[in-house]
């Protein structure tokens, strides 16, 4: 590839991350939909890496929050997304770790109450099933999860 062509291509990448958060394996998905070739792929996620623009616990950070707050995806969907994306395993820790843990109680809170209202006429046994396989669904830990379910069915 020519230098030229690399500087634009670099600027359109750069001009992409600082939109939003990306890791690495975005941008060589999107790198590769631009027609560009493994080895110039390298050398613009260099780049980036190098400039500040691709910061792999930064973006874990944000998409674990992201996540949690507008999908209501529980920590164990949001750390096999970050693995699917091949974000390192300890950055993927932190990123669950920082999760603030009255946010996540309150939306866990939040999806049983709006599960239960559609599990109208069934008998406790089935309502309890339901809501517990749709939770840990959306990646809710089964535990926490079951703990919080028996507290509402007691109400």
């Amino acid at each position: 590839m020519k230098d030229d062509d690399f500087q634009v291509i670099l600027k359109k990448a750069m001009n992409l991350c600082s939109k939003s958060e990306k890791c690495v394996d975005d941008i060589k998905k999107k790198n590769q939909k631009w027609g560009l070739n493994p080895s110039d792929i390298d050398k613009i996620v260099t780049k980036l890496k190098e400039e500040g623009f691709i910061n792999h616990e930064r973006y874990a950070h944000s998409f674990a929050n992201d996540k949690l707050k507008f999908n209501h995806w529980g920590k164990k969907k949001i750390a096999y997304a970050l693995k699917s994306k091949s974000i390192e395993e300890n950055i993927i820790e932190k990123a669950i770790d920082s999760i603030d843990e009255d946010l996540y109680s309150r939306i866990l809170n939040e999806e049983i109450s709006k599960k239960h209202k559609t599990l109208v006429n069934k008998e406790k046994k089935v309502k309890k099933q339901k809501l517990i396989q749709y939770l840990t669904q959306k990646g809710f830990e089964y535990g926490k999860v079951f703990e919080f379910v028996e507290y509402k069915l007691k109400k």
